[in-house]
This record gives structure tokens, C-alpha cells and sequence, in this order.
């Protein structure tokens, strides 16, 4: 049932609904007394084409003694232990900053060369798209 207001809307009246029901007390029914419960959850599933897992290390090359900043310094990084054959080579900027960038995960180690002073990293852990700063310190 509806009647307009003053504004020309429509305004709904409520009534209150009642039903009855009526059965014969001599009926049987079937009562489940353990009803079961469903849950069923939402899982959303997010897949990353984006296939590059590689990492990097970055840092500044810093003498030792003073805590002088160096450039031009060689750095060389190993796979494992082995320290034969590096699996990168790279230099320290002008400002003794380096980079060392798309490298897969494993552990690696850093060697570090300039003039007399050298420096040899302990096992440096890489994960999948992770960025480590290692700061060397050549003695």
C-alpha cells in the first residue's frame, strides 16, 4: 500500500504480515537433529608470469684502516666456495659504489682487490628477487 507526500514521492506503508499454519497434531515428521554445515571458501589464486627470479649486491668499498671510500676497486664474485673462475666481475665507482645485478639464487662469495689490500667475503645467502647490500672492507 502506497500514498504520496507533499513532494509527489511515494511512500511506502508497512503492515505487519502474520501467518498462521495449521497442521494435524497427528502428523509425522521428519526433524534432522544434526544438521550439517558447509563451508565453502573463496580461494583466489595469483599467477605472476613474470619468470625472472634473479637478484642482486650492492655496496661500498671502504679501506679499512680510515674508512676511506675507494674507488676503482676489483671485485669479483664466486659461486660456493670455489674461487677459480668468477662469475662476475665488476669495479667500484667513483663514489666506491658497486653493483652486481641478475644473479640467480645460490651462495656466493666475494673477493675484492685494490693496490695491497684484499678482502674475501664469508657465504654470502641470495633468494630469488632479493637485494643485499654488502659492504667491503679492505684490509
Amino acid at each position: 500500500m502506497s500514498k504520496k507526500d507533499k513532494q509527489g514521492f511515494k511512500s511506502i506503508i508497512e503492515k505487519d504480515s502474520i501467518q498462521f499454519n495449521s497442521q494435524d497434531l497427528g502428523q509425522e515428521q521428519n526433524v534432522d537433529l544434526k544438521p550439517i554445515q558447509v563451508n565453502s571458501p573463496n580461494i583466489h589464486i595469483h599467477v605472476n608470469d613474470d619468470k625472472n627470479y634473479s637478484a642482486k649486491i650492492t655496496g661500498t668499498t671502504y679501506l679499512e684502516r680510515n674508512r676511506y671510500i675507494l674507488k676503482n676497486v676489483k671485485i669479483y664474485l664466486y659461486f660456493g666456495y670455489e674461487s677459480r673462475f668468477p662469475v662476475y666481475e665488476t669495479n667500484s665507482d667513483y663514489n666506491g659504489n658497486y653493483a652486481i645485478e641478475d644473479i640467480p639464487p645460490g651462495y656466493y662469495i666475494l673477493i675484492a682487490r685494490y693496490d695491497v689490500y684484499e678482502y674475501r667475503s664469508h657465504y654470502i645467502k641470495v633468494l630469488p628477487c632479493q637485494s643485499i647490500h654488502h659492504s667491503i672492507l679492505l684490509k
